[in-house]
């Protein structure tokens, strides 16, 4: 059941990132998210805004694009959850390359917060 509950949040924070729905991302991560990527580390407020800024300005993800997972694995430790694997952004005209993420969750107050991700792309297509 908890996997389950775990796994719908993070559905439904994917979706949010690909719509550009910071109100969303920012009830879904915590109030010390960082993002880690080539372009460097990224604190919460600085990751919403360029979602924001990039939505308003018409260079966000095209309408039906969604994240598509090609390998997820869940590893438990008490109270948080490692999520890693390699997935893609797809549905839309331009080539998104594979991408291999690590993320770290926390059930907090009852509901499930991202506390970090960290991607970076692929070299190879999954296995």
């Amino acid at each position: 059941m908890q996997e389950r509950q775990l796994l719908e949040t993070r559905r439904q924070w994917y979706a949010a990132y690909i719509d550009g729905n910071v109100g969303v991302l920012d009830h879904i991560e915590s109030d010390d998210f960082v993002l880690i990527s080539e372009a460097g580390l990224l604190g919460k407020l600085d990751q919403l805004g360029s979602i924001a800024e990039a939505v308003a300005g018409g260079k966000w993800f095209a309408r039906g694009s969604r994240a598509e997972d090609d390998i997820v694995k869940l590893m438990s430790f008490g109270e948080l959850v490692s999520v890693h694997g390699q997935g893609r952004v797809v549905g839309d005209a331009r080539t998104r390359p594979n991408l291999f993420f690590s993320e770290l969750w926390q059930k907090l107050d009852g509901q499930w917060r991202v506390l970090s991700l960290h991607f970076t792309r692929a070299a190879t297509q999954p296995l």
